[in-house]
């Protein structure tokens, strides 16, 4: 009999359209790496969730209802600093990047980002590193 110990990364999705996190769902689902544990449509019920699910990394978007994807990475950020946050959003302005690194997230990246390079970026950060899409400062 085999055991397999290897445990996948744990993902949590935030974005207020239930098509975005149905979509990357979908592709994080095809990789035996990754397990989707939750998902929420604003910062406030992303707060709820990481702190009850201890995601390894969130996906978090940044424009959303009661509390924007800034204000929860921050906060999540400070109670739980070794979880990595990726924002994925349609902003793709340099101000945007600045407040992303002043949040404490890890990496930014821009919705419609090819799949390929999510999945690169993903892993990167997840080593400790910023993927290629991922440059903050």
């Amino acid at each position: 009999m085999r055991v397999d110990c290897y445990m996948p990364t744990t993902i949590l999705i935030v974005d207020d359209n239930e098509g975005v996190r149905n979509s990357l769902m979908r592709i994080l689902e095809k990789d035996r790496g990754f397990r989707v544990v939750g998902e929420a449509g604003d910062g406030s019920e992303a707060l709820e969730l990481a702190r009850t699910l201890s995601p390894d990394l969130i996906l978090m978007d940044l424009a959303m209802p009661r509390v924007d994807g800034l204000e929860a990475t921050r906060r999540i950020k400070a109670e739980r600093p070794e979880t990595k946050v990726i924002i994925i959003t349609r902003y793709h302005e340099d101000a945007y990047r600045q407040a992303a690194a002043q949040s404490g997230a890890d990496a930014f990246l821009a919705k419609g980002t090819r799949v390929p390079e999510l999945l690169t970026t993903i892993r990167q950060v997840l080593e400790g590193g910023p993927g290629k899409q991922a440059t903050l400062a």
